[in-house]
C-alpha cells in the first residue's frame, strides 16, 4: 500500500481515500458592507492518517488538537492545487492535517464521536475533501 499525490484531481489508487485540502480564511458572512474574503484555494499540506479516533483519543481543542493518541498508518502530502491520495486497507481511519507547525486540524465528526472518519471498503476509493476554516467567520 502507498499514498502518492497526482496533478490531476482523478484518483489512480484502486481502495482508499482522495479528496482536496482548501484553506478559507476572513469573513464569509454575506454583507454589502463587509470586504471580500479571499474564497477558497487549494493547499498543500501534511495530512496525516489514523485508526479511526474518538474525542477521548485526543488531546486539546477542536478544531485544532495538541496530539492524537492513536496509531498512524499513512502520511501524505496534497499537492499545491490540494489534491492528495492514498492507497489504505479496509478499515475506518480519521484524517487530519497538520497546521502551525504542530497542531491537527479536523473540524467533522460523526454522531458517534469519531473525529473525520472515512470507512474503506474491499476495492472502494473514498472521496473526502478537507475545508481547513479555523480563520474564517462564519
Amino acid at each position: 500500500m502507498s499514498c502518492s499525490v497526482q496533478k490531476e484531481g482523478t484518483p489512480k489508487i484502486k481502495q482508499g481515500v482522495f479528496g482536496s485540502v482548501t484553506w478559507v480564511e476572513g469573513n464569509m458572512m454575506p454583507s454589502p458592507d463587509a470586504p471580500k474574503s479571499a474564497g477558497k484555494k487549494g493547499v498543500e499540506r501534511e495530512i496525516q492518517i489514523y485508526e479511526v479516533v474518538t474525542f477521548k483519543d485526543v488531546k486539546g481543542e477542536a478544531p485544532l488538537f495538541e496530539k492524537v493518541i492513536g496509531k498512524l498508518v499513512k502520511t501524505v502530502k496534497s499537492n499545491a492545487k490540494g489534491f492528495y491520495e492514498c492507497e489504505l486497507p479496509v478499515g475506518k481511519y480519521s484524517v487530519f492535517t497538520v497546521e502551525e507547525g504542530t497542531k491537527l486540524f479536523a473540524n467533522n465528526s460523526d454522531g458517534e464521536g469519531k473525529i473525520n472518519s472515512v470507512k474503506i471498503e474491499n476495492g472502494k476509493v473514498v472521496q473526502l475533501d478537507i475545508q481547513i476554516n479555523y480563520k474564517a467567520a462564519y
